[in-house]
């Protein structure tokens, strides 16, 4: 009797089982915990993690998270969400809203004056929707100075920026307070993200147990990464600055043989499949997921396995793409199609103003989808977006709209 083989699938996003999944990043995990372990000394260190969208930034996260000790507090929001809410119309006021409403979820299994606080504010968040920014109840409680000014959004991140600090004053339990803002590259969307930065690094020179964790899928080098932790940026190059990088060959090899060991390989189709994920684990699980155990994996095998199933290995893409504009697209579509580019070759290729293709491109480079050199000019930074759209060009006759 022939014997089937079921390959596991492979989680395309942040599973709920993170112990299953977890693999290789424990060097990783233990240098970001050491950082958080100094709010227990009354040191709130500010940190900045980058790295090329799936690389499992995000993955690592929860996983701390969940390990950090009960007297840290934890407060997560992925700033898409409130870019996706708002139809790609972001700004300053919704954002704090967002993450009062995270940073007040903290404290709902807390007790005594912790209990109060949540329920003071949650009352008074049922109220932001119609800008009633009556904080003074809540002020009171936390011990905050609510502004008597006219100015809502004066008064609204105020009490956001002071929430978290206060909270760990009002409580001989806790310690420090932790909060995550998940793609934060999509700040650069707002009218004025610097000062966003300026604010937020205002309040916290003052603050000893809260720490901020900026996480997005963005190039080193991009315009939101030196307006935030460049040497003029917000915080002058004072953020804890870590990327986190795509498995190595050997560390790829070992995730197989852990993670799906019934898929077989070759050595070439090892290289070839390592060229096509370049190592970053939500490429190689969405090409997983498209293998079978009964196949012996060549290189041949792998090109025509990636071609086939092109639109399942690069669905992450393929979603993303749904979200940029018609301008962003026309860029990306002119650099795929014609190579890299210096500023007026683009400008010539793509029917916009020259302040339009500087606004788009800025765009392009916060998301991680275009970066510049001053060698090539502005190319595509994710290759495996390049592959899908050329791909498509080839299948169909035209780049996909």
């Amino acid at each position: 009797m022939l014997q089937v083989i079921i390959i596991p699938i492979l989680p395309l996003g942040v599973p709920s089982d993170l112990e299953r999944y977890f693999y290789n990043r424990e060097k990783d995990l233990k240098r970001l915990k050491n950082h958080l372990n100094a709010l227990n000394e009354d040191v709130a260190e500010q940190i900045l993690i980058t790295g090329y969208r799936g690389v499992g930034k995000t993955f690592l996260l929860k996983k701390m998270l969940n390990e950090l000790p009960d007297n840290i507090l934890v407060s997560y929001i992925d700033i898409s969400r409130v870019y996706g809410n708002q139809r790609g119309n972001l700004k300053e006021e919704l954002i704090m809203q967002y993450l009062l409403n995270s940073m007040n979820e903290a404290l709902k299994d807390s007790s005594g004056k912790l209990k109060n606080i949540y329920n003071t504010v949650n009352h008074f968040l049922s109220k932001i929707s119609l800008k009633k920014y009556d904080f003074k109840e809540a002020g009171n409680i936390l011990g905050v100075a609510v502004p008597e000014g006219r100015n809502d959004y004066e008064k609204l991140s105020k009490f956001v920026m002071e929430f978290p600090q206060k909270v760990v004053e009002s409580s001989t339990n806790i310690q420090g307070f932790v909060i995550v803002i998940d793609k934060f590259q999509l700040i650069g969307e707002l009218e004025n993200p610097s000062s966003f930065f300026w604010l937020i690094r205002s309040y916290t020179q003052n603050q000893d147990n809260v720490s901020y964790i900026f996480t997005g899928s963005v190039s080193k080098t991009s315009e939101i990464i030196q307006m935030i932790n460049g040497q003029n940026g917000a915080f002058g190059g004072r953020m804890i600055q870590v990327n986190i990088d795509p498995f190595t060959q050997d560390e790829l090899q070992g995730y197989l043989n852990e993670k799906v060991g019934e898929l077989k390989f070759t050595e070439d189709g090892f290289r070839r499949f390592y060229e096509c994920t370049r190592g970053i684990p939500a490429y190689i699980n969405s090409f997983c997921n498209t293998m079978s155990s009964g196949e012996v994996y060549n290189s041949e095998k792998i090109k025509e396995t990636f071609f086939e199933k092109m639109d399942q290995i690069t669905v992450m893409w393929i979603q993303i793409w749904g979200t940029l504009s018609i301008h962003e697209k026309e860029i990306v579509i002119s650099i795929v199609d014609k190579g890299p580019q210096k500023w007026n070759d683009l400008l010539k290729t793509v029917p916009v103003s020259r302040n339009t293709l500087a606004k788009y491109l800025d765009i392009l480079k916060n998301k991680g989808i275009v970066v510049f050199s001053d060698q090539d000019g502005y190319k595509i930074e994710e290759k495996m977006l390049e592959a899908w759209i050329k791909h498509k060009k080839k299948v169909n006759g035209y780049y996909p709209p």
